[in-house]
């Protein structure tokens, strides 16, 4: 079963209609990073919005982990004035993972990829611990609009 969910921003123009599946820890939730104020704050916005989702699942910690990470690189280097983060239940081949999204609009053409950082430097870690709590279960593709979609498996 599916739930057609619709958004309409106060400029006509600005609609979005989003499907989900229907189940208790599916969400989409979209930040307009101009009314978000500082966008440092939308990191912990994400973790917010996952425990909403979520509840206690023994699954939180990490997503939330997740999610601060890919939020926190999507404005960073995502160059747009949105950030979207879905959470969706997935099964395939009798396993059952969490899939994480995170949006940009693509303004910025490069490819996430993780970084080398020396020893003194304080960035640059954060796909290498997606990669770690996935297992390597994370990727990048592009929407048919050309926005940049950094996703996450993990399992539940």
């Amino acid at each position: 079963m599916q739930t057609e969910i619709e958004v309409v921003r106060p400029a006509p123009e600005v609609i979005m209609r989003v499907t989900v599946p229907e189940h208790p820890c599916a969400g989409i939730k979209v930040w307009l990073l101009s009314e978000v104020g500082k966008r440092e704050l939308v990191a912990a916005l994400a973790r917010r919005e996952l425990r909403g989702w979520m509840g206690d699942h023994q699954a939180l910690a990490d997503l939330q982990l997740i999610a601060s990470e890919l939020v926190t690189n999507a404005v960073v280097h995502g160059g747009g004035p949105w950030v979207r983060m879905s959470l969706i239940a997935v099964e395939e081949r009798e396993r059952r993972y969490w899939r994480l999204s995170v949006v940009d609009s693509g303004v910025s053409g490069g490819v996430p990829l993780p970084s080398m950082p020396g020893p003194e430097e304080t960035r640059g870690r954060g796909l290498w611990v997606v990669d770690d709590l996935t297992n390597g279960c994370w990727g990048t593709d592009r929407t048919q609009v050309g926005e940049r979609v950094v996703w996450a498996l993990i399992p539940r």
